[in-house]
């Protein structure tokens, strides 16, 4: 091999590729980088290296390709910071299925100047490989040789000690991106399992809870609107609040996106003190803990569960964790012609749709609806102000859903608890960015309606405690006794 080939290849593994990320990931801190960081960057750019050389047995394709990947990498955890306010995440990588099923999801978050050089980067290492593969036998093998040493030293990198706890602010500085990608990884596969908790005893306390995770709904007054925009009237959040049991603010720790995280904590009562590393997507380690689902719970007090969503349920892998999770009837209305107006089922439609299916019911039952209005991507190339306004037109829809249902449920004589709650903030870049403020409301009413209405303090909770309230308004008559489970909490 060439004197110069080596230099270069040295030159790209400790110097251009670890600079690349250092320089170019946000949020970026002072110079200079710590040594651990420096040394993670540079295990695992001799791992990227030792691939690409595996493969082509070509040292200028891997000189060159090693530092490009880097910056798919940066690019990537930048415009995910830019639009959800957070780096990449190891468990990002589950999502290359969700894009390959619905792109539209992700790509109108992706510059276009970025969608076209990914095409490029996807285009190239298949040209290059065919070009300059190499046929002698010892690149490639010196190629595994990198991989395997790499690997081997990474695994040895203390992941307990180097990273405890996760706090991604703080070990994207102390580990970098790939580093503590890869050794928060290591950690959440070394995450153990929560034990069953104890049999809820009694006997079911009302005829029917719905739970309504109402997609990126929050209050127009306290996003921060820009200037000049009128946050419309929200009546049905309005009544909602001054005839709930309890209400207030929900803390949730996603932002525009990260579904999941809410729904978990209202489903598994765990919060992420608990969750630890797997708290970043709880869905991945769901089927392990289902004793905690609410649903798993309920039956023990005679609640039959549905769960009802209006979308593709391969999302999360919905459609086979459901029915594990305790769920007996899995129900996704439609099917929706999608318009410019109204792309996905819209949530009027879904709430009567759940009022039809509870008028059918002659059991004790739990129905755990997520809706889809509120869900981007927003309309493109009609004004810059045209994604905010499609946004709160819709999610003025998702009120009305709420104040229809709270009229509907007004009617009835059977004992229903009705919880609604948002899973978290949009995200509309340029509009609304994403910021330390996450929380969403949450409202819980029991029917029938007391003769008298108050309206309670504003109680914040979290979506565990959220969880722990409907379990014990569950197997009690709703009460101000049952109230005094949750306290305030702080975000």
């Amino acid at each position: 091999m060439q004197p110069s080939l080596v230099l270069a290849a040295l030159t790209t593994i400790v110097l251009v590729t670890p600079a690349i990320e250092y320089v170019g990931v946000i949020p970026r801190i002072a110079p200079p980088p710590s040594a651990r960081r420096w040394l993670l960057d540079i295990l695992c750019s001799l791992a990227g290296y030792g691939g690409w050389l595996a493969v082509t047995g070509s040292v200028p394709v891997a000189t060159l390709m090693t530092p490009v990947l880097m910056i798919i990498t940066v690019v990537a955890s930048n415009i995910k910071h830019r639009v959800l306010g957070e780096p990449l995440l190891f468990s990002d990588l589950v999502v290359a299925r969700s894009f390959l099923q619905h792109p539209k999801f992700y790509l109108f978050s992706i510059p276009a100047t970025a969608r076209i050089a990914l095409v490029m980067l996807v285009a190239v290492p298949p040209v290059l490989l065919w070009i300059y593969a190499s046929a002698a036998l010892f690149p490639h093998l010196l190629g595994v040789g990198m991989l395997l040493g790499a690997c081997l030293a990474l695994w040895l990198c203390p992941a307990q000690s180097w990273a405890s706890v996760p706090d991604m602010q703080r070990d994207l500085s102390r580990l970098g991106l790939p580093g503590s990608m890869l050794l928060y990884w290591r950690q959440w596969r070394a995450s153990p399992d929560q034990p069953p908790p104890p049999p809820l005893q009694g006997k079911a306390a009302y005829d029917q809870i719905i739970i309504i995770q109402c997609e990126s709904f929050a209050d127009p007054a306290t996003l921060g609107l820009p200037a000049g925009v009128q946050a419309p009237s929200m009546p049905g959040l309005v009544r909602a609040r001054k005839l709930a049991l309890q209400q207030g603010s929900l803390y949730v720790s996603g932002f525009g996106a990260y579904t999941m995280r809410s729904e978990y904590g209202v489903l598994f009562g765990q919060d992420e003190k608990t969750l630890g590393f797997r708290h970043y997507d709880p869905f991945l380690t769901a089927r392990r803990e289902c004793a905690h689902a609410l649903p798993q719970r309920l039956k023990a007090l005679g609640y039959e569960s549905t769960f009802v969503h209006p979308h593709d349920l391969r999302f999360y892998d919905r459609e086979t964790l459901m029915p594990v999770m305790g769920f007996t009837h899995i129900v996704s209305p439609g099917p929706h012609t999608p318009t410019p107006g109204m792309p996905y089922f819209g949530d009027i439609a879904l709430g009567r749709t759940l009022t039809g299916m509870m008028q059918t019911t002659s059991t004790p039952s739990l129905f755990y609806t997520v809706t889809m209005e509120n869900h981007g991507p927003w309309p493109a190339n009609m004004g810059k102000d045209a994604p905010l306004q499609h946004y709160l037109r819709h999610v003025v829809n998702s009120d009305q859903m709420l104040l229809n249902l709270i009229d509907d449920l007004s009617d009835q004589k059977r004992r229903t608890l009705l919880v609604f709650f948002g899973d978290h903030r949009p995200s509309i870049p340029n509009i609304i960015a994403p910021g330390p403020v996450r929380d969403v409301p949450y409202v819980v009413i029991s029917f029938p309606l007391a003769a008298t209405t108050r309206s309670p303090a504003p109680v914040g909770c979290t979506p565990a405690q959220l969880n722990g309230l409907i379990t014990t308004l569950a197997t009690q008559a709703a009460g101000q006794d049952a109230l005094t489970t949750l306290g305030p909490v702080r975000s």
